[in-house]
């Protein structure tokens, strides 16, 4: 499953983004499909869904928006990352992670230098994922009244953390400073190794 690939959807697309929302509705504390389609609504409205794909099928959505909804999009030099979901089959791979780091790299040197992300205060997965790249602004509700932590960053630092082991190591010229710099002893058998 780690052939996906990424790109924004689609106006023609607001269906199966409602649907994809509505499929994630107890984790994302919707009553109903109508919940949905109005989150879905605000998303396009003022923003955009950024889609995961797998095989053609949108199997992930992140609504983000370039300001925050408190300040009237005013702040448009900061990435809101406002609602995401994922089909429950899906939600074990590292779709969100990669869509993330696809997303800060659209972004990355242009005019959008801070990214700001809620995560539920009762998720420590995400919280721990959030804290690496980012510091807790403030605990708050979120619209649909769950308490959640604010954290905010740099695109830079979130780049830099999302992007970490993607760059291929240099090779050591000798063997000599591979085993200095990575402290590997030679093996030496035990004094008693013939008792």
């Amino acid at each position: 499953m780690s052939n996906f690939t990424y790109r924004l959807c689609k106006s023609n697309e607001n269906e199966a983004v409602t649907d994809l929302f509505y499929a994630n509705a107890e984790a994302l504390c919707l009553p109903d499909r109508n919940a949905a389609a109005k989150i879905t609504e605000f998303i396009y409205a003022h923003g955009q869904v950024l889609g995961g794909y797998h095989n053609h099928k949108l199997v992930g959505a992140l609504g983000y928006f370039l300001g925050e909804p408190k300040q009237d999009f005013a702040n448009n030099d900061l990435l809101y990352l406002y609602v995401g979901a994922i089909l429950p089959e899906y939600q074990l791979t590292r779709l969100f992670y990669h869509g993330l780091l696809f997303i800060l790299q659209m972004y990355q040197g242009t005019a959008v230098t801070h990214i700001q992300l809620q995560a539920e205060e009762n998720n420590p997965y995400t919280n721990k994922l959030y804290g690496r790249f980012a510091q807790p602004l403030a605990i708050e509700k979120s619209p649909r009244g769950v308490p959640v932590i604010t954290y905010g960053g740099s695109i830079e630092d979130a780049m830099a953390y999302l992007s970490r082991g993607k760059r291929p190591r240099p090779a050591p010229t000798t063997p000599q400073q591979f085993y200095i710099e990575h402290r590997i002893r030679p093996y030496v058998q035990p004094h008693n190794w013939n008792l």
